[in-house]
């Protein structure tokens, strides 16, 4: 019988002392109980560590360190408690959860396996444990932010690449493997975000859209009130995104379709990202480069590889046009249009390479020699159903036609072919 999960609670603790105790009893009343703890005061120079001691024989494992910064801690919990635990779930110490949050999370992930991370939807707090009071301009950005998820049709990729909503890693639910080999970074504001993005471009982010955990907004939080730093971070974030996935772009077309409506969408981020200074930089990036080597990598682009070297841009914005009114910029209804004909195109070459298969399979229940072969055990393997798509199926029985060495002596003899 199988284990249940380990899930261990990792809280980077940082000057607030008038907070931590409602993180922590957040976590221990939950309706699905932590394993762990584990709790990192980050140099605090308030009461935190003597509030974090009343705790101790509840188990909460706290320790205290030099002020290293968030990323920096949060990495170092998350290594500790990966020791032992399946699932980690981040918490920062001046926000809290809801009763059921670990419940509904857990169930959440164990119902889809391929996913690596989970968030929620966000009630916005006060210093004081109320709702942010909706004219503040905090209250209004996560309004508009969260809106963008009630459009139809928009998709994870898109509403990540327009903001970051889930906004905290106090929103993150995550497999520990995950978090092990996708450490957070050396960002002030945007560590949450180019994690989030990540996970979100490669698949791997899911979500739950009822507010599970309770986000503070005071006086005292990271997020500073003066665009330009936030703004540089979030150009150099994105600028690493683009290091960090361009290798995989040529060789992954499901991460390439996320990737593109990701910076599509990001043309009207509404998180502090400037697609016009981006491009400005991406501009003097490539005036460094030779125009012979900006020449090999456009002809080194493989057409047989990528699928938007097959298609004029945008062709269906244009074939769709009803001249009834102006050509809009807008082009969901033709990125729709353009999925559905992908995938059409694609279920005729599953269906194809279906007829394929059952043909070759009758050629080999009708050959004398291949019954022969199996009955004295020189044909094994022909039987097997390996891959998963038709097409991967196909190849797999192709292969072991070709690697077969009864078949082979049969084709000699005149037996098989």
């Amino acid at each position: 019988m199988n284990e249940p999960p380990r899930l261990a609670v990792v809280i980077p603790s940082y000057n607030h002392a008038h907070y931590i105790r409602r993180a922590l009893d957040s976590c221990l009343n939950q309706t699905r109980k932590p394993d762990r703890i584990v709790v990192i005061d980050d140099g605090s120079t308030d009461a935190s560590l003597a509030v974090l001691r009343e705790y101790a024989d509840r188990g909460v494992e706290a320790t205290a360190q030099e002020n290293a910064g968030a990323h920096t801690t949060i990495n170092r919990a998350i290594a500790r408690a990966a020791t032992d635990c399946d699932l980690i779930s981040i918490l920062n110490s001046d926000d809290h959860y809801e009763p059921a949050r670990f419940e509904k999370c857990l169930a959440f992930l164990a119902k889809n396996p391929d996913l690596g991370v989970v968030c929620t939807g966000l009630n916005i707090i006060d210093g004081d444990d109320h709702p942010l009071d909706p004219g503040e301009s905090r209250a209004k950005w996560f309004r508009a932010i969260w809106s963008i998820g009630d459009a139809p049709d928009v998709d994870l990729c898109e509403w990540m690449g327009r903001a970051n909503f889930p906004a905290t890693t106090s929103n993150v639910i995550a497999r520990a493997d995950y978090l092990l080999a996708n450490p957070f970074r050396a960002y002030r504001f945007n560590h949450d975000y180019f994690f989030l993005a990540k996970a979100t471009l490669e698949g791997r982010l899911g979500l739950i859209r009822e507010p599970l955990v309770n986000y503070r907004v005071h006086a005292t939080n990271t997020i500073t009130t003066r665009p330009a730093p936030l703004i540089r971070e979030m150009l150099r974030m994105h600028l690493d995104l683009y290091a960090e996935l361009g290798p995989r772009l040529a060789i992954e077309p499901d991460l390439r379709a996320n990737f593109f409506r990701y910076m599509r969408a990001a043309a009207d981020s509404v998180s502090s990202f400037h697609a016009g200074l981006f491009q400005m930089l991406l501009a003097q990036i490539i005036a460094g480069e030779a125009p012979e080597d900006l020449g090999n990598r456009i002809d080194a682009l493989d057409e047989d590889a990528l699928d938007a070297l097959r298609v004029f841009p945008n062709r269906a914005l244009v074939n769709h046009h009803s001249g009834d009114a102006p050509l809009g910029s807008d082009s969901a209804l033709a990125d729709r249009y353009e999925e559905v004909r992908v995938d059409r195109a694609a279920l005729r070459e599953s269906a194809a390479d279906l007829r394929d298969l059952a043909r070759l399979r009758q050629k080999l229940l009708a050959s004398k020699w291949v019954v022969l072969g199996c009955a004295l055990g020189f044909a094994r393997g022909l039987d097997s159903d390996s891959g998963k798509s038709p097409q991967e199926k196909l190849a797999a029985l192709r292969e072991r036609i070709d690697s077969s060495r009864w078949l082979g002596l049969g084709g000699k003899l005149g037996f098989w072919g």
